[in-house]
């Protein structure tokens, strides 16, 4: 399955982003993201994400500058290429998880060694019948178009999560892993 068109939309009535997926053969996938998930799969995605992008930058030649300075180039190039002016596709062919968007209750986020990310999503609800997934399957410029309509969704979401969050937790984590060593021991 190819994605052709991606959409992120904040619903303040049911205060969760609706994720929606266009395939080149027509498919839609709905997608339902919680706080609660989006919480959690911003810091991964976005390490994932920064990952992928150092083995593009390590990969290529440079003058050995600041790689933060060339991973947001390479986002910016990416988020050019990107058509964000074309209305979404909301007449699909076929639904093939069913017409209710999936409650993502788990994601499975894996690198691939061809510079993409593999997420996995997966609706397991107590009393189901059966579990619903699908996986998805993006490329560089794909994944930087996705991260940008998220942190759109979440800015309209005013949930208090995104890329400065992030990195903010990211920055108390590890200030609680040192405040919680132990102090060197020496011996005179």
């Amino acid at each position: 399955m190819t994605i052709h068109q991606v959409q992120l939309t904040y619903v303040m009535e049911h205060d969760r982003i609706l994720v929606r997926l266009n395939t080149h053969a027509g498919e839609e996938l709905r997608l339902w993201l919680t706080r609660r998930m989006v919480r959690n799969l911003f810091p991964h995605i976005m390490e994932a994400t920064d990952e992928l992008i150092a083995e593009q930058i390590t990969d290529g030649s440079h003058d050995g500058g600041d790689n933060s300075a060339l991973a947001q180039f390479k986002k910016q190039e990416s988020l050019l290429k990107a058509d964000f002016s074309t209305p979404f596709n909301s007449q699909a062919a076929a639904l093939p998880i069913g017409d209710a968007p999936l409650l993502a209750t788990a994601l499975h986020i894996t690198p691939l060694e061809d510079r993409r990310l593999r997420i996995v999503f997966e609706e397991n609800l107590p009393g189901a019948a059966a579990t619903r997934s699908f996986e998805v399957t993006l490329g560089p410029e794909l994944l930087h178009g996705f991260l940008h309509l998220l942190e759109s969704a979440l800015q309209n979401s005013d949930w208090g999560i995104g890329r400065q969050q992030g990195e903010r937790s990211k920055a108390a984590s590890e200030a609680d892993i040192l405040a919680a060593a132990e102090p060197g021991r020496y011996l005179n």
